[in-house]
Order: structure tokens, then C-alpha cells, then sequence
């Protein structure tokens, strides 16, 4: 059986985000929270490798008590076991401790197969955490992936590879990093929604992962943000006037001013 563990993670929804001015720290507690999108692409990318081949899947996250609902968003969807990492000493991560401590989180579930991640996250867009775990781990991570068979102990990807399609051979453990590219996302089905909130949240914090108390939070990060500053987008009307063959004419003058379009 392929046992594959999902990290997912609770991001704001864009259209309410609080930043913390002193520390640089999103108010998670104070945003409309949603699954990360590039996650959901993960997950449906492990249900998809279930559906084909005898699998165990286990979701974790990273965060407040408030994460328990992705988790339960997790189980709606069919994972079968949810990991919650909670603790305060976790608050504030940068990447770098993020992944350190679901890399500690993961060696303490014994063996995997297959680790999935999304690609990158709406709240901080810098695509490391499936590169630093790969580092810590010491296994390879797989990207722009568009199609998997299992074979053995090792899985054929092809993926997209510039304008060409790639395929390759990869051993197990891996780590594979999901985006929109990958997949269609599926709804969870009906029974699953009733039933997902019956189903038992495992909750880690450090003092279960071990190590200091410096490895972990604001402590453990290397990163040092210098400033936040919050900006709002303004929409400019222009109006064309003049006759149809003149509007067109400066409508596509305009669009290639602006780069859409380039012919």
C-alpha cells in the first residue's frame, strides 16, 4: 500500500488579509480563511493516485486551532487521516521553520511514498516549502507534473516541461509539487460533507516533534521582515468614442499599449 501525506495549508481569502505592523505576521485569526488553492490540486492529485492504486492518504497542516477546518475540508474530499500542527511556538514561520516542522512532523509518521504539496501559496508566493522539505528529506521533488503511473517501487511522470511534454522515472520516496496545471479539482461528495465532522483531528505540538524551542516560530526563522505596507488597486475608466471602425481601431491600440495583445 502507498502511504502519501498531503500538506496543506490555511491561507486568507484575498479579499480580507490583516497584517501585524511590529511583526510582519498575516492575522490569520482575522481573515475569511480558505484552503490554499494550489493544495486542493495536491489533494485531488493524491485522490486521483487512490482511485488507481491501494493508498493510505494523510493530510497535514500547520497552524491556529481555526486550520482544523481545511482538515475537515480534507476528510470531506476522502483523505483518510488528518494531522493538526498547533502550537504557539510555531507562530510566526517563515518557510524555512514551516517546513522544518512538517518535515519533523513527517519523520515521525514512519515510512511514506509519495509527499504532495501545492506548488505555491496565496498568502506569501514563494514556492519553497516543497524545496526546503526536499532538502531536508533528501529526496526529489517533481514539478509541472501532468500525469502519474505507479510501477513497482518507482512512479512514471510526464510533465510539462517548457513546450514539451517530459517523461520520467522517479523512485520512491518522493515529493511532488501540484499547481492548477495539474488537475481539475473535484467536489466532495454529499455523504462525505455529513460525515467529515465525526471523523478525529490528530493534534502535534513541539514538545510532540522534538527539538528546541528555538527551531520553531519566529525564533526558528531566518527570514527578517524589514517592512509591510498595505496598497489598494484603483480601476481607470477610459471611454472610446468616434465611429465602430475607429473604436476598434483604438480599443486594439490600447491593448497592445497594455501587452494583451502583441499582434
Amino acid at each position: 500500500m502507498l502511504k502519501i501525506i498531503v500538506c496543506i495549508k490555511q491561507v486568507p481569502g484575498t479579499g480580507k488579509v490583516r497584517i501585524d505592523n511590529e511583526t510582519g505576521v498575516l492575522k490569520r485569526e482575522e481573515s475569511d480563511n480558505i484552503i490554499n488553492p494550489d493544495d486542493l490540486h495536491a489533494l485531488e492529485l493524491a485522490l486521483y493516485i487512490k482511485e488507481y492504486y491501494e493508498s493510505h492518504i494523510t493530510a497535514i497542516t500547520m497552524g491556529p486551532s481555526s486550520a482544523e477546518d481545511v482538515l475537515y475540508d480534507a476528510y470531506a474530499l476522502g483523505v483518510d487521516k488528518c494531522i493538526l500542527l498547533s502550537d504557539s511556538l510555531f507562530t510566526g514561520a517563515d518557510t524555512y521553520a514551516t517546513s522544518l516542522t512538517l518535515t519533523r512532523a513527517i519523520e515521525k509518521l514512519g515510512r511514506f511514498d509519495i509527499i504532495l504539496t501545492g506548488m505555491t501559496a496565496i498568502d506569501g508566493n514563494t514556492s519553497h516549502v516543497g524545496y526546503q522539505m526536499a532538502e531536508f528529506l533528501e529526496v526529489p521533488l517533481i514539478t509541472q507534473i501532468n500525469d502519474i503511473e505507479i510501477i513497482g517501487d518507482y512512479a512514471v511522470i510526464k510533465r510539462l516541461y517548457g513546450h514539451e511534454y517530459q517523461k520520467i522515472s522517479v523512485g520512491f520516496p518522493m515529493i511532488l509539487s501540484a499547481d492548477k496545471e495539474t488537475n481539475i479539482v473535484r467536489f466532495p461528495k454529499f455523504s462525505n460533507i455529513n460525515s467529515c465532522f465525526e471523523k478525529k483531528i490528530i493534534t502535534m505540538g513541539a514538545e510532540d516533534l522534538g527539538g528546541s524551542e528555538d527551531d520553531y516560530g519566529l525564533k526558528g526563522s531566518p527570514s527578517i521582515v524589514i517592512k509591510t505596507e498595505s496598497f489598494k488597486h484603483k480601476r481607470k475608466q477610459e471611454q472610446i468614442t468616434g465611429e465602430l471602425e475607429e473604436k476598434v481601431d483604438k480599443f486594439i491600440a490600447i491593448l497592445k499599449k497594455h501587452n494583451i495583445l502583441k499582434y
